[in-house]
């Protein structure tokens, strides 16, 4: 039995999207949706999106996908029941009967709008019930009129003065007659059976309410003097003994309740929520909305099964360019065309790894493959993936199934691939307007090579001038990634599709790129040969750097 949430599978790339990462999640969601009805899979992104991409999805007019910003599961992902609640105004007896009846340990206090007041345990009333054994008195907690009688299952006889809190000494009245009368003080309460000498006198000398047991009759002389003198008399239908102990268990939950009550939203972690659990007096958790209004309880039992977000990932496959939390969630497949990386999993997956241009070519060969009808926004979609990670079908890494396919995607969405592949050039290329940050994280990647920390990014320009006018906030920006991210090198690859050479910013440990393209890095800059394609041209060498 699936939650809702629990039925959903997000499909997703790399942080920094770039379009192909986009538009492969949108068409394999779209895939995989129309050959499994088991799970709702859902496009999902790691990050904001590029010019690029935005250009792609106005023009096809499909809607961005969710951002999503930790696959970590959280209390939302968990199949809620419906809680067992109480009013504060309820008495011990009602909610001791139902912890009984559910055989439940813990009972949450809520007013009429469900907003949490506290938390009552077992606990809670065993120490009270304790603590009070022989209690004598009642001025420090009254107790409600109502509550009592519910409790009681009695009725009010006399009530002259409406009373509707009983406070005051507490008498069980199985002394001697001059016993009791030497002891009552004015405002005392009587618990006492049929003796109507007593309960005259008791009256006469200025208690504030009897409560006669037994069922017993009231002479309509007792009535006539407790109506005089302001006498409150309740009718219990219980012994003496039965009554003073539920007179006890007529408290009001709001006397005994827990206010420090350990309290998770919706979004709060599930592993953190078993910390709370555990560390806990009462075993649970409270999950409350934002206006602390009661949604349900969480108890040790609902996290005996793990609890984990599943997720496909695509255009990816390394644990520092995936979401945070991938490793809390349960991947059950990736599709990328990238070197291996260090993503691991607990079952065993389907995983196609393929050395091609670009993740969307192996999504429309699937699609081909299980001949599913691709509408024309979603060819358009996986058409622009692939021209936009091969560069228009020119980079070293485009083969010649990226440009078979792309021909039969181009049919389909009506499109030429020659004019509609300079639009998306001039749409990712467009840095006006953009900050040295955002133009250090259009494109951005983080890899880890032995133990080196390595993030390398890439912008594309015609106009070289625009981006050295940003050079020093640029460099800046790197150098802060180093200090705060811990990198050993930091790169921004400055690519130039006219220009058969590459600038290269470089912040870190410059002598990688020295060594790796043996050239000489001055003020924080170099050239080198055309690396248009990361993974093939640049990483690699970089890596046998370290050899």
């Amino acid at each position: 039995m699936f939650t809702d949430n629990q039925k959903q599978v997000f499909i997703i790339g790399h942080k920094n999207p770039d379009s192909d990462s986009i538009c492969s999640a949108i068409g394999y969601a779209y895939l995989k949706n129309a050959l499994d009805k088991k799970y709702l899979y859902v496009p999902a992104r790691a990050g904001d999106l590029n010019s690029e991409t935005g250009f792609v999805l106005e023009k096809f007019e499909i809607e961005s996908p969710m951002e999503i910003e930790s696959l970590a599961a959280t209390v939302s992902d968990m199949k809620f029941k419906k809680p067992i609640v109480a009013s504060p105004n309820d008495s011990i007896r009602t909610v001791a009967s139902l912890m009984k009846e559910r055989n439940i340990r813990t009972v949450p206090v809520i007013d009429s709008s469900k907003k949490l007041l506290g938390l009552v345990g077992l606990k809670d009333i065993a120490e009270y019930y304790i603590d009070n054994l022989g209690r004598k008195n009642l001025t420090t907690t009254p107790i409600d009129l109502n509550i009592l009688i519910n409790t009681l299952n009695g009725k009010v006889i006399a009530n002259p003065k409406r009373i509707d809190k009983l406070t005051g000494r507490l008498f069980i009245a199985a002394m001697q007659k001059t016993t009791i009368l030497n002891k009552i003080q004015t405002g005392d309460i009587f618990i006492l059976g049929d003796r109507s000498d007593i309960q005259i006198d008791s009256i006469n000398s200025g208690c504030s309410a009897l409560i006669i047991t037994g069922d017993s009759a009231i002479s309509h002389e007792v009535n006539r003097l407790a109506t005089k003198k302001g006498t409150l008399i309740i009718s219990s239908p219980h012994d003496t003994f039965t009554t003073a102990r539920l007179l006890d268990l007529s408290t009001p939950l709001y006397s005994i309740m827990s206010r420090d009550v350990p309290v998770a939203g919706l979004y709060t972690r599930i592993s953190e929520i078993k910390q709370k659990v555990v560390e806990s007096k009462y075993r649970c958790s409270l999950i409350v909305d934002s206006d602390n209004r009661l949604i349900s309880i969480v108890t040790r039992t609902d996290l005996l099964h793990p609890i984990r977000k599943k997720v496909i990932l695509v255009d990816h496959n390394e644990t520092a360019q995936a979401v945070d939390g991938v490793q809390e969630a349960d991947i059950l497949e990736i599709i990328d065309h990238h070197r291996v990386g260090d993503i691991s999993t607990l079952m065993p997956i389907h995983v196609c790894n393929d050395p091609i241009g670009s993740t969307c070519t192996i999504i429309a060969e699937l699609m081909f493959l299980h001949r599913v009808a691709i509408p024309r926004d979603i060819a358009g979609l996986l058409l622009s993936g692939i021209l936009s990670d091969t560069l228009i079908l020119t980079l070293s890494t485009t083969t010649e199934r990226d440009k078979e396919v792309a021909r039969k995607l181009a049919r389909i969405a009506d499109i030429k691939i020659g004019e509609y592949g300079k639009e998306l050039l001039t749409a990712s290329i467009n840095i006006k307007g953009k900050t040295a940050k955002e133009i250090l994280f259009y494109d951005f990647k983080e890899y880890s090579l032995g133990d080196k920390k390595i993030a390398v990014s890439q912008i594309m320009v015609i106009d070289k001038e625009e981006i050295r006018a940003k050079e020093r906030d640029i460099k800046s920006e790197m150098a802060k990634l180093c200090d705060e991210k811990r990198y050993d090198l930091v790169v921004l690859l400055i690519t130039n599709p006219l220009e058969t050479g590459e600038e290269v910013l470089v912040k870190g440990e410059k002598w990688i790129i020295e060594k790796a393209f043996a050239v000489e890095v001055q003020n924080d800059k170099c050239f080198i040969p055309r690396t248009l394609s990361r993974k093939r041209d640049f990483i690699p060498k970089i890596g046998y750097a370290f050899v």
